[in-house]
């Protein structure tokens, strides 16, 4: 009598839990049974958490139960994927149901979102290393295959070496302060935001300084952003002592260029000297040929290299 009764609570129970197990299966497919199953999966529920269950466990393992009874209603780890399979599900009709009440401006905004995203442009402004600008006197980078599939080996694995300020680089402050910040210790803020391009040729000047810092902040206010706090020069330009002091009295966050050095190559030292004593961070060797003039976001974050004073980044801008 006793294992006659075990027999027809499992068999009930295996019936709904073999039927929950199919719909939990492909959640997609079956998300229309969703709501005819929740009332079998509360009644397995009320089983696992009653005595009936942990009896007819235990008879199932003294073996008084036939061996052609199926084990998934009694196996724990069958119950428990099952029963977690079901508050997954149940999260997903809570979000599905609230979205489905959102009011239609909210709809709108979504689908604006969406296709703003998929109409976003992402622009490479960073050159490829192994045939990049190099500044005079510095070490190019060398590459070595250390392995080749084609030499029988089983996969292929590069070495390289290079200095940290070859191609698309990022100066530290470390770079020309002794004590000064080292790459790693740089907020990563300031490497990712909203950044202003600019075109200009030739030494930036005191006057061309303040002209381009007054172009980004009315730029900043249009679009609300904060787009002047990064600066980006198109075309093949340094700046002069009196330029950089503009820029670091502006407090702006990162200034870039397509020159391999921000300051005159015959004599980078006292440009960045200013610069990097007011923590800004250089970003030198882009290429914004394809970019417009106007407000995009930037990312230039650099390889974390600890204690170094520059390090590569690959820099790119994303139309906004």
């Amino acid at each position: 009598m006793k294992t006659d009764k075990a027999q027809e609570r499992i068999k009930a129970m295996e019936a709904i839990f073999d039927k929950a197990a199919k719909v939990m299966q492909d959640l997609e497919k079956h998300m229309s049974r969703f709501e005819d199953i929740q009332s079998d999966i509360k009644k397995l529920e009320a089983y696992y958490t009653s005595e009936d269950w942990k009896n007819d466990f235990k008879l199932d393992e003294e073996g008084l139960l036939p061996d052609d009874l199926k084990r998934g209603v009694l196996s724990e780890d069958g119950v428990y994927d099952l029963l977690e399979k079901n508050k997954e599900l149940l999260e997903r009709v809570k979000e599905e149901e609230k979205a489905k009440t959102s009011c239609d401006s909210s709809k709108v905004t979504m689908l604006h979102s969406r296709t703003k995203e998929k109409s976003m442009k992402i622009y490479d402004i960073s050159q490829e290393v192994f045939g990049c600008q190099v500044y005079p006197g510095d070490p190019s980078p060398e590459r070595q295959e250390l392995l080749k599939i084609s030499n029988g080996n089983v996969c292929n694995l590069t070495a390289f070496n290079m200095c940290a300020h070859n191609g698309t680089h990022v100066d530290a402050p470390y770079h020309f302060i002794d004590g000064g910040k080292t790459i790693d210790q740089i907020d990563m803020k300031r490497f990712v935001g909203y950044c202003y391009v600019v075109s200009h040729d030739g030494d930036i000047t005191e006057m061309d300084a303040k002209r381009i810092i007054k172009k980004a902040g009315a730029a900043s206010v249009e679009n609300e952003c904060d787009c002047v706090n990064r600066i980006l020069v198109k075309g093949k330009a340094t700046m002069t002592e009196e330029a950089a002091k503009v820029f670091a009295d502006s407090r702006i966050l990162l200034f870039g260029n397509e020159s391999q050095t921000v300051g005159p190559e015959d004599a980078p030292m006292d440009v960045h000297l200013i610069m990097l004593g007011a923590e800004i961070v250089l970003l030198e060797g882009i290429r914004l040929d394809a970019v417009e003039d106007g407000v995009y976001l930037l990312n230039a974050a650099p390889i974390n290299l600890g204690g170094a004073d520059g390090a590569p980044c690959r820099a790119f801008l994303l139309s906004v």
